[in-house]
């Protein structure tokens, strides 16, 4: 028993690799199949996509809808894999949580329920503050001194 709850409230630094590793994958082969391979695929959609940002933003923006919608297609597929093999996971993650911040915005002011852009939000901030851990592509090539300052 005392093994059981030494290992719960004193967990070493390979059992929190081990949970940002699960932190890591399971979230991001979820955005991308069931939200990222279908946008990026289908760039008809990504004006659409693109309005939900611009549509906080001046009239003026109206015209780079497409930039947006393509940035949060690339955000939810390509940067997905990334973070999935923990490559370039901070700024992929930044990029993730932005786009699930304002997926969130839009639930909150239009319809649906913004439950699941809110729980990859928190997901993905919490992996730009704590980055991939040491079972990753980026502590391969980085380091741990310089996984820090990516």
């Amino acid at each position: 028993m005392k093994k059981i709850l030494n290992f719960v409230f004193n967990p070493n630094r390979s059992i929190n690799d081990l949970a940002l590793l699960i932190m890591r994958v399971i979230p991001s082969y979820y955005m991308f199949f069931d939200h990222g391979k279908g946008k990026i695929l289908n760039s008809s959609r990504w004006e659409g996509l693109g309005s939900s940002l611009t549509k906080y933003l001046n009239d003026s923006f109206e015209p780079i809808n497409i930039f947006f919608g393509f940035a949060a297609s690339f955000a939810e597929s390509i940067c997905a894999i990334f973070i999935f093999f923990g490559f370039l996971t901070k700024p992929s993650s930044f990029l993730l949580a932005f786009t699930m911040f304002v997926a969130a915005m839009k639930h909150v002011t239009g319809t649906g329920s913004p439950e699941s852009a809110f729980i990859y939000f928190s997901i993905y901030a919490s992996l730009l503050l704590l980055g991939p851990g040491k079972i990753s592509v980026d502590y391969t090539f980085y380091g741990e001194k310089k996984l820090n300052e990516i």
